[in-house]
C-alpha cells in the first residue's frame, strides 16, 4: 500500500478552495433573481448621498416614529437607492449583526426600518429590501 505525503494532499486541498473563493463575486451577488430580490446589498455609488438618505430618515424617525421604530433607526447606515411617488428601490444598510452593541432580534429590528422607512416615503410601487452589517439581505422586497 502506498501513502499519499501529507503535503501533496495539503496542495491538493489548497488548489480546491481557491477555486472556490475565486468563482464568488460581490457582483454576481448584488443582481436580482427571478422575482427581483437582491440577496446581497448592491454597491454604493454615491456614499454622500446614502449617508444623507440615513440621516434624514434618522431624523424623521426621531420625531414621528413609533418606540420600536426609534430603538431600530440609529442602526441604519446607509439608504441606497431611488425612488419617487410612483416607484422606485430603497436598499437600507445597517449595522445589524455586527455593530457596537448586539441586536435581540434582527428581524424584529428589520422589521421596524421597514416600517418607518414606509412611512417616512409612499410609493405607489415601490420596494424596500434592509441588509446586515456584512450586505446580507434581512428582509427583502417590502412594498413601501
Amino acid at each position: 500500500m502506498k501513502r499519499t505525503p501529507h503535503m501533496a494532499v495539503v496542495l491538493a486541498l489548497g488548489a480546491v478552495l481557491a477555486g472556490t473563493v475565486v468563482g464568488c463575486s460581490t457582483k454576481e451577488a448584488a443582481k436580482p433573481d427571478a422575482v427581483g430580490v437582491v440577496d446581497k446589498l448592491p454597491d454604493d455609488t454615491d456614499k454622500a448621498q446614502s449617508k444623507k438618505n440615513a440621516a434624514e430618515f434618522r431624523s424623521w424617525v426621531k420625531t414621528h416614529g413609533t418606540a420600536e421604530q426609534k430603538a431600530a433607526a440609529p442602526r441604519v447606515d446607509r439608504i441606497l437607492g431611488e425612488w419617487n411617488d410612483e416607484t422606485g428601490n430603497a436598499y437600507i444598510a445597517t449595522d445589524i449583526n455586527g455593530g457596537k452593541t448586539p441586536v435581540a432580534d434582527p428581524q424584529a429590528a428589520a422589521a421596524a426600518i421597514a416600517q418607518a422607512f414606509a412611512s417616512w416615503k409612499d410609493s405607489k410601487q415601490g420596494y424596500e429590501s434592509v441588509y446586515d452589517v456584512f450586505g446580507n439581505a434581512l428582509l427583502t422586497n417590502q412594498k413601501f
